[in-house]
């Protein structure tokens, strides 16, 4: 995310590429799949986001800044939450990746709105990462009827039980129409997210739980930040404070969807158990909130490009358990931060 200023002359002159949207093809759900991870007890994500990369940053520096991340972390999956470029050339995205897989850890990512401003199409980006193969747990249809570009699910499983499950959703870019600014999950996206959640349901007998990752945050972080707010800075009935600020405006979509509450709707018909939802796009926010029972967490920005605090750079360290915590929580988390002088 940009500031508003910035956000508008970026519009103009950033180059704009097709989703992969309604064309009319249903595909069967188990298809949204991609590769299984193997569920252990303290399963850890890291999640890395609003990286900008782009062809004048000096890659080397910025690699380096991220592997103290992701070293500490020691996760056992990677999730760099969207922003991943910013006008970069070819050359960048196959480094990053590459970078990424030399981990040997499984790794994934989702669309920022920026991702598209490069010398690549998203639809070339989606490609190349369908391809890759290796260590890499992307996957998206391109031929679907679910709007956006990286749509899909990963199962942790323990055997042949699922013991929780990662969605990842294409937040997409910009709305040029009626409540023009930021976009949204769409429609289709929220139906396709009911279809794999009963499909789950069906197939495995329970309610699984489930993380969510994305990039723009939904427009209940706002509502949750301000009830806090308006209440004392108090926890209420709806909402529960954990940690971190909003030391900018949530920048949402200005139009509404349904995502946050069918995962309501999921879970009080016990076929899904959704604990939280992840996002990054606001650089300086890190907050941490629980809503209707649901945890909204950003993550933190993991490069100094664009603006940042220098205080709040690195990565997000999220810990899975399959028992609920003294909080009735079944995740933690954990900010890991580091400062670009220690790689000077």
């Amino acid at each position: 995310m940009m500031r508003n200023k910035l956000l508008f002359t970026i519009l103009a002159v950033g180059s704009i590429s097709l989703c992969s949207c309604g064309v009319g093809n249903h595909h069967d759900t188990s298809e949204y799949f991609t590769k299984d991870i193997a569920w252990k007890e303290g399963f850890k994500i890291l999640q890395l986001g609003d990286i900008h990369l782009g062809a004048k940053d000096d890659l080397e520096k910025h690699f380096a800044f991220m592997d103290l991340t992701i070293k500490e972390a020691n996760a056992d999956l990677i999730i760099v939450c969207g922003d991943l470029f910013t006008f970069a050339e070819v050359r960048t995205m196959e480094s990053f990746f590459q970078f990424l897989d030399s981990y040997k850890t499984p790794w994934t990512v989702t669309f920022g709105n920026h991702d598209e401003q490069c010398n690549f199409s998203l639809v070339a980006m989606t490609s190349y990462l369908n391809n890759f193969n290796s260590y890499c747990y992307f996957k998206d249809i391109q031929d679907d009827d679910v709007y956006g570009n990286a749509n899909f699910a990963i199962n942790l499983k323990d055997g042949s039980n699922v013991k929780y499950q990662v969605y990842l959703f294409d937040s997409n870019r910009y709305n040029y129409g009626k409540g023009f600014g930021y976009d949204n999950i769409h429609q289709d996206q929220v139906d396709w997210y009911r279809r794999m959640v009963e499909y789950s349901y069906d197939t495995y007998g329970s309610a699984i739980p489930s993380v969510n990752f994305f990039h723009i945050p939904c427009q209940e972080y706002q509502t949750a930040y301000d009830i806090w707010k308006a209440n004392g800075e108090q926890d209420t009935d709806e909402v529960k404070y954990y940690s971190g600020e909003c030391r900018e405006s949530v920048s949402c979509s200005k139009i509404s969807d349904d995502l946050f509450e069918t995962m309501i709707a999921l879970k009080n018909e016990n076929k899904g158990n959704s604990v939280g939802i992840f996002t990054n796009h606001d650089h300086v926010n890190d907050l941490d909130i629980k809503y209707k029972g649901i945890r909204l967490v950003y993550g933190i920005h993991s490069t100094d490009r664009i603006y940042h605090d220098d205080d709040l750079l690195g990565g997000l360290l999220i810990t899975l358990r399959s028992t609920p915590d003294a909080k009735g929580d079944l995740f933690t988390t954990q900010a890991i931060l580091h400062s670009y002088g220690k790689i000077k």
